[in-house]
């Protein structure tokens, strides 16, 4: 065995000190850190939002900052007079695994999550958080857990199960290779969701006619007058999400970050009857550089001209897109839809990438049905997974 010493290191996040955030968060990062394929947050934004004073959202969960650590076996050496074997130990502990565990007080003795779970190769690093987890959630009167999810489970859900070769696009989630096949050793698949990918037409793109007027709204009505829409983009019957709240809206808007975010609404007789919410997709910038974790790079986050033009948006991102159900079928969606590929096309962005979008069971969902007429092609699989105990 590589590892001995486990250590399960747990704290609530509300109780958290600074020290304490900053320990789990370097356990956390150190994680995916070297792999370039992980497409890491923007670390300032993480930082402030694992926080609960300064995320309201966090601050009414019930959430719990967990890290799995071990010492290492390093090799042998031999002894010089009997030249027995003698083991190498790290004097210093390795993490392992990092993850919260969350109860909403909205599902009140339903589901509890496994939110931003990162985990290493070493099961018994993740059986030590499995096992955690059924004895602290169970004390709690939570006997089901669904994982992975974000902050938000509107955000930043599932564990990747193919496509690794692909680079994962901003606000999606990313895990090495062997983490399906490890998860799988305690959970069970609950729900697919597929990443969606369109070209940009190069030749200008004009609305089509239909019954909505169409028109540019400002993003944080979302948390506040449109958040039915809100509703309606992030419905999820199977995993049983509770819907977004004003507070949790708020968190999901802020999350994106609001400075960038572009918001097109159909209106029809003066009434919402749907949305489309887009913005660039940053990965690249992520990526470079390590999420703006140290000063420079933060710079360097916020700049898109530099190294000749490599921090520059050439993708785009729809977040969040939605026709009411009583105006589904008139051509409103087909109308959002351009009037989204028409604002790509604008800002110089080749592709637009859609998604997670979860199939329910039996037939694909109407969203699906929609993106493939217009020549969208999955890209990326995403698996939730649920255990109930």
């Amino acid at each position: 065995m590589p590892y001995f010493n486990y250590r399960v290191h747990v704290v609530q996040a509300g109780a958290a000190s600074r020290w304490e955030r900053r320990t789990f968060l370097n356990a956390w990062w150190s994680l995916y850190g070297d792999d370039n394929r992980w497409t890491p947050p923007e670390f300032a934004r993480l930082r402030r939002e694992l926080d609960p004073r300064r995320n309201e959202h966090l601050a009414r969960l019930e959430a719990t900052l967990i890290h799995v650590d071990a010492l290492h076996r390093t090799g042998v050496r031999s002894s010089r007079t009997d030249q027995q074997e003698i083991p190498l130990v790290s004097v210093i502990e390795r993490p392992l695994a990092a993850s919260l565990s969350v109860i909403d007080p909205r599902l009140k003795g339903k589901s509890a999550y496994l939110a931003l779970p990162h985990l290493g190769r070493d099961k018994e690093a993740f059986d030590n958080l499995y096992y955690h987890l059924v004895e602290s959630l169970s004390a709690h009167g939570y006997h089901r857990l669904i994982a992975p999810v974000g902050l938000s489970p509107h955000l930043g859900s599932g564990w990747q199960i193919d496509g690794w070769d692909e680079w994962p696009a901003l606000h999606t989630p990313y895990n090495p290779p062997y983490v399906p096949e490890l998860v799988e050793t305690r959970l069970n698949p609950l729900q697919d969701g597929w990443l969606y990918q369109a070209a940009v037409p190069r030749p200008p793109v004009t609305d089509p006619t239909g019954p909505a007027t169409i028109r540019p709204f400002e993003p944080q009505r979302l948390a506040g007058d449109l958040l039915p829409l809100l509703a309606a983009a992030t419905a999820n019957p199977t995993a049983g999400f509770a819907p977004p709240d004003a507070v949790e809206a708020a968190f999901l808007l802020r999350s994106l970050g609001p400075d960038s975010l572009i918001g097109y609404l159909a209106e029809v007789d003066d009434r919402p009857a749907g949305f489309v919410l887009l913005g660039p997709d940053r990965a690249a910038r992520a990526r470079i550089t390590h999420g703006g974790r140290s000063l420079w790079r933060r710079g360097m986050y916020a700049t898109a001209d530099w190294v000749g033009g490599k921090g520059r948006d050439n993708s785009g991102r729809v977040f969040f897109a939605a026709v009411l159900p009583d105006r589904r079928r008139q051509g409103i969606g087909t109308q959002l839809w351009r009037r989204a590929l028409a604002a790509a096309r604008e800002r110089g962005w080749g592709t637009l990438t859609i998604g997670p979008i979860w199939q329910p069971p039996g037939a694909p969902p109407p969203a699906v049905v929609f993106l493939e007429q217009y020549a969208a092609v999955p890209r990326l699989g995403f698996r939730l997974y649920e255990r109930s105990f």
